[in-house]
Formats: C-alpha cells, sequence, structure tokens
C-alpha cells in the first residue's frame, strides 16, 4: 500500500555501514576539520594521517 502525500523516488537511499558512516564523517564539523588540518601541509608526516585515522576509525584490520 502506498503512502499518500510520498512518492518512493522521495526517500533517501538505504545506506550500507560503510555508506552511513562516510555520510556521519562527511556531515561532521569535527570530522572536516580535524581532517583538513591535517591535510593542509602536503609534506607532514604520513604518520600524521595515521593518527587522524585511527582517532575515527578509519584503519580496518588487514
Amino acid at each position: 500500500m502506498a503512502r499518500k502525500g510520498r512518492r518512493d523516488d522521495d526517500r533517501q537511499p538505504r545506506l550500507d555501514f560503510p555508506g552511513y558512516a562516510q555520510e556521519f564523517l562527511r556531515r561532521s564539523p569535527d570530522y572536516r576539520r580535524d581532517y583538513e588540518s591535517v591535510m593542509a601541509d602536503p609534506d607532514a608526516d604520513p604518520a600524521l594521517q595515521e593518527v587522524m585515522a585511527r582517532r575515527w576509525g578509519l584503519c580496518f584490520p588487514g
């Protein structure tokens, strides 16, 4: 049964876990600020990027 006033193509897409996590981080001002500060210096130590990634849970066991 269709709901009145709402079309199927107006719905938000269903996100899987990685998609949800990406949307959360993309919208987080704290993450964006942290990312921009780490990525601002192209000559910075890559270890700083690793620390930032771990802080936000972006490192996965390999």
